[in-house]
């Protein structure tokens, strides 16, 4: 018998781990048969959205992280998730928005929203933004190697 495993959590560990179409069915079972507190649920609709935009559908990508913000505003990582579908909908505005919320809701995300910001930057031109942004994310998260590499990659151009 397995432990701590469920339609949600497998749904989580494939949006995690790059889970192809196959594992949507996963998420939409969670969905439709667990018994999840709102929290939860706007976290597998948000991990359904990510397999949906990774398999090139937007428009059902979308609709799902909308729902999981409408669920849980205060979690900044619906909003996270849902400025990357923003970024793959070419919709920079909506995505900078999204990321300015996610960095407002703080919490264990910060490191990444900051990021993801700083990425958000660079691509719109703004390298000294996305210079300030990446050197928060490395104070943050001084662990994670990336957002030191992004820096130096910065320096150097």
């Amino acid at each position: 018998m397995l432990l701590n495993t469920s339609p949600a959590r497998d749904c989580y560990k494939a949006a995690a781990d790059r889970g192809s179409s196959m594992d949507i069915e996963t998420c939409t079972l969670a969905i439709e048969h667990q018994m999840l507190v709102p929290e939860d649920l706007a976290a597998t609709y948000s991990n359904r959205g990510i397999l949906y935009v990774r398999t090139g559908d937007l428009v059902a990508g979308l609709k799902d992280h909308d729902r999981a913000v409408a669920l849980a505003p205060e979690l900044a990582s619906v909003y996270i998730n849902r400025s990357n579908a923003f970024v793959a909908a070419k919709r920079y505005r909506d995505a900078m928005a999204d990321l300015e919320r996610a960095i407002a809701n703080a919490g264990e995300h910060l490191p990444i929203a900051y990021y993801n910001r700083a990425l958000m930057f660079k691509r719109l031109g703004d390298r000294e933004a996305a210079r300030a942004d990446a050197e928060r994310a490395a104070e943050l998260a001084p662990e994670t190697v990336a957002y030191r590499e992004f820096i130096q990659a910065l320096t150097q151009q």
